[in-house]
């Protein structure tokens, strides 16, 4: 059986490709593996939101990190 850490859930969605993967950056320069979906040219022309996702166990990490960054 697996653990619900290991689900893969969206940590927050962003405007667009550069924010996401900015805040991709941020996660894993501290450690959370993240990914970005929708990141697509045609999603960026589309203007589709961009999620950022991370693994449920980090979740709580994740949002600590970035409500401290002054990128948000």
């Amino acid at each position: 059986m697996k653990d619900k850490g290991d689900e893969i859930v969206v940590f927050r969605k962003y405007a667009n490709a550069v924010d996401a993967n900015i805040v991709k950056g941020v996660l894993e320069s501290n450690g959370i593996i993240a990914g970005v979906t929708g990141d697509s040219t045609a999603n960026a022309l589309i203007g589709s939101k961009m999620a950022v996702v991370v693994f449920r166990r980090d979740l709580e990490k994740a949002a600590a990190i970035m409500d401290a960054s002054p990128i948000e």
